[in-house]
């Protein structure tokens, strides 16, 4: 009878998987991440068959601590702007306190590893965040492009402001103030 499998295991192995791919990138062995996880390498695959299943699931845990900060306290309510300057804050305010996720998750998002079922499953969660997206550009300067043009601008200001902050800290309220009012301006004026 096998053993059941441990969480703490499992976290343990995400973990060290999330730290050396914001170190080294996609292509680090698993034979790292078990020994920096503290487990056998065919532990590993006991909790992961695949190092791709690895990847669509750290894929899937980053995007459920990142929905979980972005949509706690959530002005559902609010203005339009409110609401889009709430996620923007929220989303910054992620990727600098948190900057290995914020980079693993990023390289996820954007790599061949990871199977549409699994990017639809991330993607859970977060419709109020959409519809706001598509209310900001129904209008302004980007209304008569493709939902998803206006929605790659907004995430690359918005990993720009990331970037930007992270590299020079001190420079972090006027970065993230610039960059919002970069983003408010292209999807509110004509």
């Amino acid at each position: 009878m096998a053993r059941p499998k441990s969480q703490e295991k499992r976290d343990a192995i995400l973990a060290a998987a999330i730290e050396l791919i914001a170190e080294q990138g996609l292509s680090v062995p698993t034979s790292k991440i078990a020994q920096a996880a503290g487990v056998a390498e065919g532990t590993l695959f006991t909790y992961f068959e695949t190092k791709g299943r690895l990847l669509n699931e750290l894929y899937l845990t980053l995007k459920r601590g990142e929905r979980e900060e972005l949509m706690r306290d959530y002005p559902f309510q609010a203005s339009l702007e409110e609401r889009a300057h709430h996620f923007w804050n929220t989303y910054v305010a992620f990727g600098v306190n948190h900057p290995d996720k914020y980079k693993v998750a990023v390289l996820l998002r954007f790599s061949d590893h990871i199977n549409e079922q699994v990017k639809r499953l991330g993607e859970e969660g977060y419709e109020a965040l959409a519809a706001m997206v598509l209310e900001c550009l129904s209008s302004g300067a980007l209304k008569d492009q493709p939902t998803e043009f206006g929605a790659a601008i907004l995430i690359s200001l918005m990993n720009m402001t990331v970037e930007l902050i992270l590299q020079h800290p001190a420079e972090a309220e006027r970065f993230r103030d610039a960059g919002f009012t970069a983003f408010w301006h292209a999807v509110t004026t004509t």
